[in-house]
């Protein structure tokens, strides 16, 4: 329960009604989804406005609304506070709520691929000790994270959250917000160059994490990246080193070996043990991600056992590599989340080695927020879909062509202007034994070519 003091001195917010013993249940920034008791953000965003659905919230049964403008709409004996920002105001409230827990400890993971499922498989292994808080979904930015934090209670001991960003800054503030024990960053690729310029600008952005880490933090340190190398040098925090390719690393692996369409299997290296470790799903990249999630939970205190018991028991996150049948005779790889650069290449690599006796197919949609360097980007895919030699390439989106573009057999790719065509010329194309991958950023929705493949 959030004490309308707790909130006001939290906030800094200026009380527009007179209603000093209120409690409120809990917060929310969605007037469809908003529960009775409710403390109601009203946040603005590009093609949005809360404001606009403030009298909605309370109708709905919020006891209050946290407010920019004092818009026109009926109070009914409600509470209204005033704030400058209602998205600061929201990230301050629950940077003062996560400061209740001063004995919670809390991991936060950031990188250009691989956080998501590294933060799962941190939390299935910090699960069989602690009670842990995990944010879900795409709860990760500057509106999800605090919404995370304010479900912390007191039964709770433990919490690993994964920041995202797109812009300078937005980790900083994060890192202000939740202000984590342990860091970890996955690696540094080619994502979110339309505003980060680069991929030094990528690892500037992510290197916020741990730019304010002390003697009392803990940084887990992917050392085949050199870019993360380069960030963890000069810093005065703990730091675990993981990786596959030097020597002398406290976690790391070997003997990594694929199990079908299934798992991976590999011994996983903690110091003098070694650990016989099988994770299901595929991609040997997700070996990466386990060493990372393990020196997360080395971090917490959990010992070799714990860390096998969690990594065995992980379960694969939705559409990340995801094997599906068809009633074609043909698979599926549904990595249709998100899509960058150094993603794609990782699942079409999969895709080789997976493809069998098969043909491999791989139906492309476009990799988005890459600014100036979209087409080339896009062109050099191409070159690499050529190279790696998949049979046939289905593209998709404004820069499909320029996929196409790239590969020179001009025999194995099609631009598809549609859902609908994408999934027709799988269907047209694919036979049994093959295996198609689909892959494209969120913001194509690639997962709607998957229905429309079931649906025929």
């Amino acid at each position: 329960m959030l004490k309308l003091g707790f909130v006001l001195s939290s906030t800094n917010g200026n009380p527009l009604s007179n209603s000093e013993h209120v409690c409120f249940s809990g917060v929310s920034t969605d007037s469809k989804k908003v529960k009775g008791g409710e403390l109601f953000f009203a946040l603005r965003g590009s093609r949005f406005d809360g404001h606009d659905f403030v009298s909605e919230a309370l109708v709905k049964g919020a006891k209050g609304a946290v407010i920019e403008e004092a818009n026109s709409f009926t109070r009914n004996g409600k509470v209204i506070i005033q704030v400058p920002s209602t998205l600061k105001a929201l990230g301050d409230l629950a940077r003062a709520w996560k400061n209740e827990f001063p004995d919670l400890k809390l991991a936060a993971i950031t990188g250009s691929n691989g956080k998501t499922t590294t933060k799962e498989m941190t939390s299935s292994i910090l699960s069989i000790r602690f009670s842990v808080l995990k944010n879900s979904g795409n709860f990760n930015n500057l509106i999800g994270l605090p919404l995370t934090l304010l479900k912390l209670n007191k039964n709770h001991n433990a919490a690993v959250v994964e920041f995202g960003m797109n812009e300078f800054g937005e980790i900083r503030r994060l890192v202000e917000i939740a202000n984590p024990d342990i860091g970890a960053i996955t690696n540094i690729g080619k994502a979110h160059l339309e505003k980060l310029g680069g991929i030094e600008g990528v690892a500037m952005a992510k290197g916020e994490l741990v730019e304010r880490f002390s003697k009392k933090n803990t940084f887990v340190v992917n050392m085949d990246d050199p870019f993360i190398q380069d960030i963890a040098k000069g810093l005065r925090c703990k730091k675990i080193p993981y990786g596959l390719n030097s020597a002398g690393l406290l976690i790391t692996a070997k003997d990594i070996s694929p199990v079908g369409f299934s798992a991976v299997r590999f011994n996983l290296i903690m110091g003098e043990r070694e650990i016989p470790i099988r994770i299901r799903g595929v991609g040997i990249h997700n070996v990466m991600n386990a060493l990372c999630a393990a020196g997360v939970a080395f971090s917490f205190g959990c010992d070799s056992d714990e860390i096998q018991a969690g990594l065995e028991r992980f379960v694969p996150v939705y559409m990340r590599l995801e094997v599906l049948d068809t009633p074609y005779g043909f698979k599926i790889l549904n990595d249709s989340y998100n899509s960058n650069p150094d993603s794609v290449r990782r699942a079409i690599e999969e895709l080789m080695r997976l493809k069998g006796s098969g043909r491999a197919i791989a139906v492309i949609g476009d990799m988005l927020e890459l600014g100036s360097r979209s087409e080339q980007e896009h062109k050099g895919l191409g070159e690499f879909l050529s190279q790696l030699k998949v049979d046939y390439v289905i593209s998709y989106g404004k820069f499909g062509r320029s996929v196409l573009e790239g590969i020179k057999d001009n025999g194995k790719g099609i631009y598809t202007e549609n859902y609908e065509e994408a999934a027709q010329a799988i269907i047209n194309f694919a036979r049994k034994e093959d295996l198609v991958l689909i892959k494209g950023s969120r913001g194509m929705k690639m997962e709607n070519v998957v229905q429309r493949v079931y649906e025929g």
